[in-house]
């Protein structure tokens, strides 16, 4: 009796036969599956195999002591101080634990155990470059914002530092301002704005000023003292060295005064020394 066959559909599916069987594990093993090419049994996820056999995995926190046998099962034996394993395995070893460097920023979050590797973050000042799970595997420190910036949001251990631009009439010494200082409004009756300030403020133009501003206020100074003290040298013009050291008017002044000549009280005219009375004969 014949299945009457609708029109446009596939036809039915049949057995495989035998040769249909050994053609499909011939050409799996020409694509390379490792289990048909070595013989080696389809196990589960949680076996494993060894020669024919699937044998069970070990549990975490152990490795594998012995495989099975037709008479017994796997052996395990548990990781020892500072290995570990997380997952069902096969594994003869169990994993060294990870070591968190303080040289590069890290912290340890949580110790290893037989069950958990170390759980390494970054410290102060440092952000996680580079993840592995829950750990990190590398870190950086944060970026400083660079003067004429300020710091729009600080760094925290999974995010770096984002700087942004001061605006317009505004400065930044630092790059650790949360925000930008506002430039000196010149407001007094004799303040003019000399130089429009800039975004970022530098310590280098600020000395320069400064120096320029001493120089053009000492200079005219100088140069008065040194004026007066050569009117006040023509003036009175000193003697020459072995003199007396005083200023020659002086000096003058003083031979006038010596060369008035005093008379002289012991000499008495001819009229007054003469005898007033008649000498007798």
């Amino acid at each position: 009796h014949e299945v009457p066959v609708e029109v446009g559909a596939p036809p039915p599916k049949r057995p495989l036969k035998g040769r249909a069987v050994a053609a499909l594990t011939r050409w799996l093993q020409g694509l390379g599956c490792p289990a048909l090419r070595t013989g080696m049994p389809l196990c589960k996820e949680e076996e494993f195999p060894t020669g024919a056999m699937c044998c069970p995995k070990c549990r975490p926190g152990s490795r594998v002591q012995e495989a099975c046998g037709e008479l017994r099962t796997t052996v395990c034996a548990p990781c020892t101080l500072g290995t570990y394993t997380a997952h069902l395995n096969a594994l003869r070893e169990c994993l060294p634990c990870c070591v968190c460097d303080p040289g590069l920023g890290q912290v340890t979050r949580w110790n290893c155990t037989t069950r958990t590797n170390t759980v390494c973050g970054c410290g102060q000042g440092h952000f996680c470059e580079r993840q592995d799970g829950d750990s990190c595997i590398q870190c950086r420190p944060h970026s400083v914002c660079r003067p004429g910036q300020r710091v729009r949001e600080t760094g925290t251990e999974w995010q770096d530092t984002l700087c942004e631009d001061c605006q317009p009439g505004t400065f930044s010494v630092g790059g650790t301002q949360a925000a930008c200082t506002p430039w000196t409004r010149c407001s007094g009756t004799f303040d003019w704005e000399a130089t429009p300030g800039p975004t970022a403020q530098t310590w280098g133009p600020v000395i320069i000023s400064v120096t320029l501003v001493i120089a053009v206020i000492s200079v005219p100074l100088v140069l008065l003292s040194i004026r007066k003290r050569t009117s006040r040298g023509e003036q009175e013009p000193l003697v020459p060295s072995g003199g007396t050291g005083e200023p020659a008017e002086r000096n003058r002044r003083r031979d006038l005064q010596a060369s008035r000549v005093q008379p002289d009280v012991t000499t008495e005219p001819v009229e007054e020394t003469a005898s007033v009375f008649p000498q007798s004969d």
